[in-house]
């Protein structure tokens, strides 16, 4: 079982260069609207080495943190 679709997917521009951040974030389903809300952001493995967003171990970790009702972030540093 692979990651759901992302909730949300979006980039954040560079304010040094033309470069841009991919950004997914997961949000879980609620079982109680009235509990609080933890997030955790997952960052990949080091991108010059081929790391990204898509890394099996950023999804093993992003499953787990999801399965417990966070909202995970996830971004793509390359």
């Amino acid at each position: 079982m692979g990651l759901p679709e992302p909730s949300l997917s979006f980039t954040i521009p560079s304010i040094h260069d033309d470069t841009t951040l991919d950004c997914r974030l997961y949000i879980p389903n609620a079982h109680n609207d009235n509990t609080a809300r933890r997030g955790a952001i997952i960052a990949h493995p080091y991108a010059p080495l081929g790391g990204c967003f898509d890394d099996p171990v950023v999804e093993t970790a992003a499953i787990e943190v999801l399965k417990a009702g966070w909202i995970v972030g996830t971004f793509n540093f390359r």
